[in-house]
């Protein structure tokens, strides 16, 4: 019952918008198939627009990502373990470096240790360690450096008790930029790892 109301509303919605922004048909005005004078674009495409619905791809991404962020939540407010939370390739945690720097920032090394954790209880899992470097220098150091960013963070998961063949490494260097502008932000998150699941 809700959804057909919500479909008349639209289309009465739709049909005000057409009449008030209708003007009188003058002899030899041009006629669509239809019948009716042609009308401004915008308004027709806000006529055949169709409402959101729960089946969108786009919904279904955002209310998955709250999902996860409303489950983090109690889980950290209970104490518990975040693995039930942990990223996809959809929803990947990012590691940025310092320019020709393959050091791992202090600041990144309380989520490693929750995927270290997971990977500790759940042996059958693999993990994605993709390294990624800024446009500057040229194509072989910086896949090269990528190589050796994901390695330091693989070396860090192992040093938490992950197996080695739990982690699958690829460099990409500069290639596949997280953010295409030549400037020194986009450079800044492009020096980059990507771990997911």
């Amino acid at each position: 019952m809700l959804k057909l109301n919500k479909q008349w509303f639209y289309l009465l919605g739709a049909a005000c918008l057409l009449t008030a922004c209708s003007e009188e048909v003058k002899p030899g005005a041009k006629q669509t198939k239809a019948g009716a004078k042609s009308t401004p674009a915008v308004i027709t495409a806000m006529a055949q627009a169709k409402p959101m619905r729960q089946s969108d791809q786009s919904l279904k991404l955002a209310n998955q990502i709250a999902a996860k962020k409303t489950q983090k939540a109690k889980l950290a407010s209970k104490g518990q373990a975040i693995e039930a939370v942990l990223p996809t390739r959809t929803d990947q945690y990012t590691i940025l470096f310092d320019l020709n720097s393959n050091q791992l920032n202090q600041a990144y090394k309380g989520e490693l240790i929750a995927f270290a954790e997971y990977l500790n209880k759940n042996p059958h899992k693999k993990v994605h360690v993709d390294g990624f470097t800024c446009e500057l220098g040229s194509a072989e150091y910086n896949v090269a450096l990528g190589q050796r960013r994901a390695y330091a963070v693989a070396r860090f998961l192992e040093s938490k008790g992950v197996n080695a063949r739990q982690i699958i490494l690829v460099s990409y260097g500069k290639e596949r930029p997280t953010d295409p502008s030549h400037n020194e932000l986009a450079w800044m998150k492009n020096r980059r790892v990507e771990v997911f699941f």
